[in-house]
């Protein structure tokens, strides 16, 4: 199994420097993962975008995204992907490794082993999200981008449909300009998929995996046991690194918090 993750810079700058990601490095999750990996028996696979510092160097050229369906998305939507390079670098692994290659955005964190998710009963993993993450007005005005998939995970196997699937992905991801919106349009079916189901869709068989294990990012709804994957995306880079007192937060201060909440929307509404 082969662990590909990457990253540009090892500090996470998003406009202003703020003090809530003043512990977030990119190094430091990456290096996290690789330790991870290799303990686990699986080989860790690093590009440096620009100036991580650590790993293999690799090229982006960003010209080729400055398309009319990036600014359109970019001006219409208001969402801008930070990755749209993904595809090409998978394709770039894929053809080095004959083997499941497990694909993790720069700010996730393998935690734990995942040897379950080898399979031959699939040729792309996708993480699906859950599907209380859906009812908020920020996800209904994106749906068209963000779907029911987070793209900071993929599995992929060493099949001529995920090779085909791959480069399907990079032509509408050039297209577009958003990794994630090409991926929800090649992979979800018309409608809400069970976890761990198998759809075949244009000839590429599809699984999705639960993102509460495999890309976690709920630490501000709720904590579940057996987390395999942590995704310490924008808003979320303060949990990391997620220590003892991180999790005793997520564990019994974050579901006290969210009934408070509920109760008191529903006096407002009385």
């Amino acid at each position: 199994m082969i662990i590909l993750t990457c990253a540009n810079s090892d500090r996470a700058i998003e406009g202003q420097v703020s003090l809530r990601h003043k512990n977030f490095s990119f190094k430091s999750v990456i290096q996290a993962t690789v330790t991870k990996a290799i303990r686990c028996g699986y080989t860790p696979m690093v590009y440096d975008l620009g100036n991580l510092g650590i790993g293999e160097p690799y090229y982006i050229n960003n010209k080729s995204f400055k398309t009319k369906g990036y600014f359109r998305l970019l001006n219409d939507r208001g969402y801008r992907s930070k990755s749209p390079f993904k595809p090409a670098l998978v394709k770039h692994c894929m053809n080095k490794y004959n083997d499941l290659i497990v694909y993790i955005d720069g700010d996730a964190q393998l935690c734990d082993n995942i040897d379950e998710v080898h399979g031959n009963d699939y040729d792309i993993g996708v993480t699906l999200r859950n599907a209380l993450e859906m009812d908020n007005e920020w996800y209904r005005e994106h749906f068209e981008i963000v779907k029911y998939l987070n793209a900071g995970v993929v599995f992929l196997n060493p099949t001529k449909a995920a090779h085909k699937f791959v480069d399907n992905w990079q032509k509408i991801t050039e297209k577009v300009g958003n990794d994630q919106m090409a991926l929800n349009d090649l992979a979800c079916p018309n409608h809400y998929p069970e976890i761990n189901s198998i759809h075949t869709i244009h000839g590429v068989r599809v699984k999705y995996f639960p993102c509460e294990k495999y890309n976690y990012y709920y630490f501000n709804d709720k904590f579940v046991p057996d987390i395999k994957i942590m995704h310490f995306k924008g808003p979320f880079r303060h949990y990391y690194p997620f220590d003892w007192k991180r999790r005793f937060y997520c564990k019994n201060v974050v579901p006290i918090l969210n009934d408070a909440r509920d109760v008191a929307k529903k006096i407002l509404k009385k």
